[in-house]
C-alpha cells in the first residue's frame, strides 16, 4: 500500500468510486451501456443513478411544431413535453428492469430542459458529486452528430469526474 501506481493508499479514499451515473440514450447500444454500468457498480458496491436528458432542442420542437400540434392536440405544447418525459421514463424503465435482474439498487431521473444532453449530464454529475459517468460512444450518427457534436466528447472533456465511454 502507498506505492506509486496504487489506486488508493492506506487510510485514503482517493480513487474509490462511490457514486456512478449511467447516461442512457436512445441508441441501439444502450443495453450494452446499461450492462457495463450495472456490472461495474455491482463489483464496486457504488451507488448508481441512470439519467436520460430531454434537452431544449427537443422541447423547442414543440414550439416549432406549434401549428401542427395545435391542429392535432389543441395547441397543447405541455402534452408534447409530457410525451417526451414519458418516453424518457420508459427508457429508464429498461434500466430498472436490468438492475432488478442483476440485484442492483438504482435510482433514475429524467433531466428536462437542459441546454444540451452533454450539459445536462455534466451538471447533474457535478451537482450530485458523481465519481464516474458511464456513457455510450455511439448515441447519435450522421448529420445530427455533425451538427450537435459528440455528447460523449463534451462530457469526457468537461465533466469534473472520470468518464467511461462504452463502445
Amino acid at each position: 500500500m502507498g506505492q506509486t501506481g496504487d489506486v488508493t493508499t492506506k487510510g485514503e479514499d482517493q480513487g474509490i468510486i462511490k457514486k456512478m451515473l449511467i447516461a442512457v440514450d436512445e441508441s441501439e447500444y444502450r443495453e450494452k451501456i446499461i450492462r457495463y454500468g450495472l456490472a461495474l457498480s455491482k463489483s464496486l458496491g457504488a451507488e448508481v443513478t441512470a439519467v436520460h436528458v430531454v434537452d431544449r432542442s427537443s422541447l423547442a420542437s414543440a414550439s416549432n411544431l406549434g401549428g401542427l400540434l395545435g391542429y392535432y392536440e389543441g395547441g397543447n405544447v405541455e402534452y408534447y413535453e409530457e410525451k417526451l418525459r414519458k418516453h424518457a421514463e420508459d427508457l429508464l424503465g429498461e434500466v430498472g428492469a436490468f438492475a432488478k435482474k442483476e440485484g442492483v439498487n438504482i435510482d433514475t431521473e429524467v433531466i428536462m430542459n437542459a441546454s444540451s444532453a452533454a450539459e445536462g449530464i455534466i451538471n447533474y454529475a457535478s451537482r450530485k458529486n458523481v465519481d464516474l459517468v458511464v456513457i455510450g460512444t455511439k448515441g447519435v450518427t450522421g448529420a445530427k452528430k455533425f451538427l450537435m457534436g459528440s455528447v460523449t466528447s463534451k462530457v469526457s472533456s468537461h465533466a469534473h469526474c472520470s468518464v467511461l465511454a462504452v463502445r
